[in-house]
C-alpha cells in the first residue's frame, strides 16, 4: 500500500486563502494567522462588507414591519 498523508501537514492556515503558512515569521491578528497584511486586510474589508449588508438588511426589515 501507498503512503497515506496526514490530512493537518502544516499547523497554520491563512484564515483568508487558505494556504498553509511556511515560514516562522506569520501576520497574527485577532485570534488568526494570515500569510502577510495584505491578506488580513483583504479579510478585514470582507467581514466589514458583510457586516454592513447585514445591518443594511436588518434596517429594512424593521422598516417595513413598523
Amino acid at each position: 500500500m501507498g503512503k497515506v498523508k496526514p490530512q493537518n501537514e502544516w499547523k497554520f492556515k491563512c484564515a483568508n486563502t487558505g494556504k498553509a503558512i511556511k515560514r516562522k515569521k506569520r501576520y497574527y491578528r485577532n485570534g488568526k494567522y494570515y500569510v502577510n497584511k495584505s491578506a488580513w486586510q483583504a479579510q478585514a474589508k470582507k467581514e466589514a462588507e458583510a457586516k454592513a449588508k447585514l445591518a443594511a438588511e436588518a434596517a429594512a426589515a424593521a422598516e417595513k414591519s413598523a
